[in-house]
Formats: structure tokens, sequence, C-alpha cells
């Protein structure tokens, strides 16, 4: 491997020395909206955004399924194989939600699904669409406000990686 030219070297480590000069003057802030963490719809082992467990039945295609996180947990009911149609219901600290969707799951353990939520007393819907791979997914989803009427609809965009 050939060593950096001198003045590359001398460059970078101006930029670096101009960077943290001028780091402590610029002005921090906090987030500017609290972060929703709460339980969105319930689902099955490869969800990221919740502690998996084991699925408690399974008869052929048909599992039955717990997942939950430190603010809710979440039941639900999944039938097939390659074509997959899944029901659940779950609770949260904020409120209870009810989600029904279906995808596709393809032979190399990819699947594309779609996800439509309700809560129980709340006037919105939420609608996601993931693409999952083994270790990582994408995900869109569209959320009606849930409790304010002065707030927009969401849409959102998420990936992540498995551990």
């Amino acid at each position: 491997m050939r060593p950096a030219h001198p003045l590359r070297q001398t460059a970078a480590r101006l930029l670096l020395a101009g960077v943290l000069a001028v780091a402590p003057l610029l002005p921090a802030g906090a987030q500017a909206v609290a972060a929703d963490y709460t339980l969105t719809r319930p689902a099955w082992v490869p969800e990221a955004e919740l502690t998996p467990r084991q699925p408690l039945a399974a008869v052929g295609p048909v599992r039955l399924s717990a997942a939950g996180s430190h603010t809710g947990s979440g039941l639900s009911l999944e039938a097939g194989e390659k074509w997959f149609a899944r029901a659940g219901i779950g609770r949260s600290l904020v409120t209870d939600v009810m989600s029904v969707g279906g995808g596709y799951r393809f032979p190399g353990g990819n699947a594309l699904s779609m996800h439509v939520t309700r809560q129980f007393g709340q006037e919105g819907l939420g609608l996601a669409v993931r693409y999952d791979w083994r270790w990582s997914y994408l995900r869109f989803s569209y959320d009606q406000p849930l409790r304010s009427q002065h707030e927009s609809d969401r849409l959102r965009f998420s990936a992540g990686v498995r551990f």
C-alpha cells in the first residue's frame, strides 16, 4: 500500500483541526419532536422493532406468535407459506391496536408485506409496506395523527439491520 501524499495529510489535519475548533461554537439543540416509542402493530418473529419470542403454536402453515417490547406486547396469527395473511392485536402503554395484512415470501427468504393498522378509540389508520432481507429491512409507512387535530399525516421511511 502506498503512503498518503504529505500535502494530503497536511490538508486532512488542517480540515480536522478546523472542524474541531468550530464545533464547540455551533448551537446545539435537542430533538424538536418527542420520540414515538409506542407499539404500532403486533408482529411475528422477524420484526426488528420488537423483542422476538418463539411461536406459541404452529400447525402446518398456521402460526400463533407473540412479540413484545418495553412499551407493549402483541399476539398475531399468520397463515400461509409463500403467500401469507396475518391478523393481530396488541396493547401498548398508550392504546390498543388491531392489524391485518399479508405478503409474499420469496424462495431466498426475502419477504414483501403490507399491513393496515387501526388503533382502538382513535380515528386514525396506518399503512406499512415492508421489504425484508435476512439481515436487514426497508419500511415505508403512512400514519394519520393520533390525538391532535392540528398534526398532519405522516409519511415515514425506515431501514434497519438485524443483529
